[in-house]
């Protein structure tokens, strides 16, 4: 157990030393002119032009209005997906009947989409909340279905010589078995989430980080382009510890077992 851990320190001080380097070379060459500042921006450009945003108060309804929209067509995505998994095994009629339709809407680019959501609900919030949804209502949906189906005929068998509902078959029985899954599901579905709303408003917003990452872009302002990636990229990975930690709060009593 001891030498585990040991191995688990050396590898963390690794990757530390890793993107001290990085950072590092970043630095060097962008001040002394080895590579231009428009292709890599130095490591305190990019603490700058985040100070900057953030006390002249620029950052904060466009990340405020990006964080609404993520949780919205998360939430959506998330209810949809569980529920219809459920329903998909409790009746296997009702998904052999859907199945065909969400795997071509599945197979469909989410991207291409994007004009026709503009079309149908414009360039506001709606259509941002609806492409998040799509990206991520399949992912859940399927890992629900997945779990579910993996419950053991042993329990569901048990619980009909108890003469249980089929209510109490599916949250006492069903629900623990495929928890694994379906949160496997939803931390797929938030690491994707961010993504898509960002693609969607750098195509067609006048708001949020997406736009913000379009305007540093059509600005040549590199720094504030890597202030924003990184922003995003904290922002999904921090969504996906939350999911893992309602998670292990939800499981917790099944891990002992």
């Amino acid at each position: 157990m001891g030498k585990k851990t040991k191995k688990l320190t050396w590898i963390s001080v690794l990757q530390i030393l890793t993107v001290a380097a990085l950072l590092g070379y970043m630095q060097f060459a962008v001040k002394t002119g080895r590579i231009s500042k428009i292709f890599i921006a130095a490591p305190t450009d990019i603490v700058t032009k985040g100070t900057d945003l953030a006390v002249s108060g620029k950052l904060w309804p466009h990340l405020l209005l990006t964080l609404q929209e993520v949780l919205a067509g998360y939430a959506l995505a998330a209810g949809i997906g569980i529920l219809l998994g459920f329903l998909w095994v409790l009746f296997p009629k009702l998904e052999k009947y859907m199945s065909v339709f969400c795997s071509a809407i599945m197979a469909v680019p989410k991207t291409a989409v994007l004009p026709l959501l503009i079309l149908w609900f414009g360039i506001g919030f709606q259509s941002k909340v609806f492409l998040i949804f799509l990206f991520g209502v399949f992912t859940i949906l399927y890992n629900t279905v997945t779990g579910a189906k993996q419950c053991s005929e042993d329990y569901v068998k048990v619980a009909r010589v108890f003469e249980a509902t089929r209510l109490q078959l599916v949250f006492r029985v069903m629900v623990p078995a495929a928890l694994p899954s379906v949160f496997n599901g939803l931390r797929l579905a938030a690491a994707t989430a961010l993504t898509g709303v960002v693609f969607a408003e750098m195509q067609s917003a006048k708001a949020g980080l997406g736009f913000l990452l379009s305007e540093a872009q059509n600005n040549l302002d590199t720094a504030r382009v890597f202030f924003i990636i990184i922003l995003i990229t904290l922002i999904s990975v921090g969504f996906v510890k939350i999911i893992q930690g309602i998670e292990y709060i939800v499981c917790h009593k099944w891990r002992k077992v």
